[in-house]
């Protein structure tokens, strides 16, 4: 963005600097459809004491899984594990579960799942809440992301969702990619306030690179038909690959974040890196390529995953695909989803419910109800767009002010721009403090403003 004129006798550009830039990259999809993006550093994922005092729980694939449970709700279990050094928590289903043993129980007595039950199909459906139904609330999550989707209007809802008395939060993901620094705060509120109070599910539209990122911190995720999930390559500037350290940390706490979802960390390298061999080289990065095969137990459906092609079904690069994107039906091959569903009928099936209560009211254009909590989430994005159009307004109009300023010849007629400047300045400095990723993007922090006072002072004297 450029305003003709000068400030202070420099050319007044809006110019992001090198710190704004690095803090401000983003992913996003090419028009052509290739990726493209821009990334940043995120924040290390925090993980928890190492667990002493192991429960067990036995699964009916035959696999004994150890940890801490840290939660039962209607049959599910939460069950805190260490993988490899990195803590992650697990969501099990009454369906999968044989038996648990606690470790304070000596290894003798054992909770069935579900010892009423003998059908597995039954067995596997969530048992609604003491008043009937559960209560289930959609929130679109759309856009770009770090602007239109972002972590404090997620924050904000729960109250809302709370008092609604919802127990199911489905969060339907619409976005082809935005603002990497943004991944962090939405996975921590995703995982440390939503999966605590409610469970929580994605049902993927589109999510491409940042809102692929996003999203995965959950272990439950359902497709839409035309769905896709992935792509989450790295650009910044002019389409320059963010290579080397950089990149290595961004892999690293997109493992870290692989794991709040239980998902194999081989596939969400796969979609951050290429499966050419030459690509480490490029990058600068040590092995493992994106390379991903895996092969699937004929009896039991298990998927095994495999770093390399030394599987049966080669997933990346394949047919001159470089980067792994999820479809709806590989997804569910793969076992990455729980199912495809159209509908919010039929992901009611899918979820192993026979019935939902959808909190809301009907709304045009939207094929559920709408709650308190999604209405928010609409506000939001309809007011921060709005907010990102006023942002050049207010720039232009901002601009002129200084200019007429500078050519006034007396004191008192240079105060009267002065003023109408500073007026254009602090509905600039409430835009970027209600919205502050808009405000980073362009590069207006605290010294900017304070250059931009300084400046209008000195036109005063």
């Amino acid at each position: 963005m450029k305003c003709n004129g000068l400030l202070g006798g420099r050319a007044w550009l809006l110019v992001v600097s090198a710190a704004a830039l690095i803090a401000s990259l983003t992913l996003v999809s090419s028009p052509a459809g290739a990726p493209r993006a821009t990334a940043a550093v995120l924040t290390p994922v925090s993980a928890p004491a190492t667990i002493a005092d192991k429960d067990k729980v036995y699964l009916k694939d035959g696999r004994v899984l150890e940890g801490k449970i840290t939660k039962e709700l209607d049959g599910y279990v939460w069950l805190l594990q260490d993988s490899n050094g990195i803590t992650h928590e697990e969501f099990l289903k009454p369906g999968d579960i044989e038996k648990v043993v606690r470790a304070g129980d000596g290894g003798g007595a054992v909770k069935p799942a579900d010892d009423t039950k003998t059908d597995t199909k039954a067995a596997d459906k969530p048992k609604p809440p003491a008043g009937g139904a559960p209560r289930a609330a959609i929130l679109t999550m759309e856009e770009m992301v770090g602007i239109q989707m972002a972590a404090k209007p997620l924050k904000d809802a729960i109250p809302l969702l709370e008092k609604d008395g919802v127990n199911v939060v489905v969060l339907k993901v619409k976005s082809g990619g935005g603002m990497l620094l943004e991944i962090q705060r939405i996975s921590d509120v995703i995982h440390n306030e939503y999966k605590q109070r409610f469970r929580t599910v994605a049902w993927i539209e589109s999510a491409i690179s940042a809102a692929a990122m996003s999203s995965h911190c959950l272990e439950e995720i359902y497709f839409m038909p035309n769905g896709n999930y992935g792509a989450c390559t790295g650009w910044s500037g002019s389409l320059v690959a963010v290579k080397g350290r950089e990149l290595e940390r961004v892999l690293l706490d997109m493992e870290k974040i692989s794991a709040r979802g239980n998902h194999p960390k081989e596939i969400m390298r796969a979609m951050q890196i290429s499966g050419r061999d030459e690509v480490l080289t490029e990058l600068a990065i040590e092995p493992p390529s994106g390379k991903l095969s895996a092969d699937i137990d004929p009896a039991t459906g298990k998927v095994t995953w495999y770093q390399d092609h030394s599987g049966k079904y080669i997933l990346n690069p394949v047919a001159n695909i470089d980067i792994l994107t999820f479809n709806a039906p590989d997804a569910e091959k793969f076992m990455f989803s729980r199912g495809t569903a159209a509908t919010k009928e039929e992901l009611t099936k899918l979820m192993g419910y026979q019935e939902i209560e959808w909190v809301g009211k009907p709304k045009n254009g939207y094929a559920w109800p709408v709650s308190d909590a999604e209405e928010m989430q609409i506000k939001w994005r309809a007011e921060i767009t709005e907010a990102q159009a006023r942002l050049n307004e207010y720039f232009q109009k901002y601009g002129v002010a200084v200019q007429t300023a500078q050519s006034m010849q007396t004191k008192s007629d240079r105060a009267v721009w002065v003023a109408k400047a500073r007026g254009h300045l602090d509905f600039l400095r409430q835009l970027a403090k209600r919205f502050p990723n808009i405000g980073l993007m362009v590069g207006i922090n605290d010294d900017w403003f304070k250059e931009q006072e300084d400046m209008l002072r000195q036109l005063l004297r």
